[in-house]
């Protein structure tokens, strides 16, 4: 497929049991909220533009809404109805789809299974390949597609539909550009580890996900 040899990837037996790679972090799925926390903190390029597009994006939802009431180009009904309509669009309706292009993402780098699934305790959606392993450009790209996909519908959206429907679509983009803070931060991890290769594979029997990172040949061979 067109993005599978981004990187080598080892097998699951090479991370295990190779001195080339050594285990980073194990994460268990009930602590992916506190591990999404940590990781908002650490200011590397993707969370940073992610704080930066969301605030733009926030600044002129604002401006429309003012702007729309003060000329008369929507009442103040209509801005709080289709304000509702807008998060409820852009965080319960998006959910399936941003979901299944994560699984897409994830179909052409390879993976043979994907597996959907829901922890509502901790208010998480997610799609996982069990047992396959990609690498931090294999992930930038799962991770990125549902952001990239359906924000360009909505803006779409805005550009093309009449008032209500433009700031319904505005409203969308900003509720699902919020929603997309967990890739975020996974792609964060990555990036916090600059001078490693990192890969990680998800184990849904053990309810765990696995980061391991390449060792330095040098350093492999003065550990034997």
């Amino acid at each position: 497929m067109f993005f599978q040899n981004l990187t080598m990837r080892p097998t699951i037996n090479e991370l295990s049991n190779s001195d080339r790679f050594r285990l980073l972090k194990t994460l268990h799925h009930k602590e992916i909220v506190d591990f999404v926390l940590e990781n908002l903190r650490q200011l590397h390029a993707p969370i940073v533009f992610y704080y930066l597009f969301n605030l733009l994006l926030l600044l002129y939802v604002i401006f429309f809404g003012i702007y729309s009431i003060y000329t008369g180009y929507l009442g103040g009904k209509t801005i709080l109805l289709y304000f509702l309509a807008g998060i409820f669009l852009g965080m319960v309706i998006v959910i399936p789809f941003h979901e299944l292009l994560h699984g897409v993402a994830y179909k052409l780098a390879g993976a043979r299974k994907v597996k959907y699934g829901a922890c509502l305790r901790q208010m998480l959606f997610y799609a996982s390949a069990p047992g396959f392993v990609v690498g931090k450009k294999q992930f930038t790209i799962v991770a990125l597609l549902p952001f990239v996909i359906l924000n360009l519908v909505f803006i779409a959206g805005y550009i093309f539909l009449e008032p209500a429907g433009q700031w319904t679509s505005l409203v969308a983009l900003l509720s699902h550009s919020s929603l997309c803070i967990g890739d975020f931060a996974m792609m964060n991890f990555f990036s916090s580890r600059k001078d490693a290769r990192l890969f990680t594979y998800d184990d849904p029997e053990k309810e765990a996900a696995y980061f391991y990172e390449s060792v330095p040949q040098e350093t492999a061979d003065s550990e034997r």
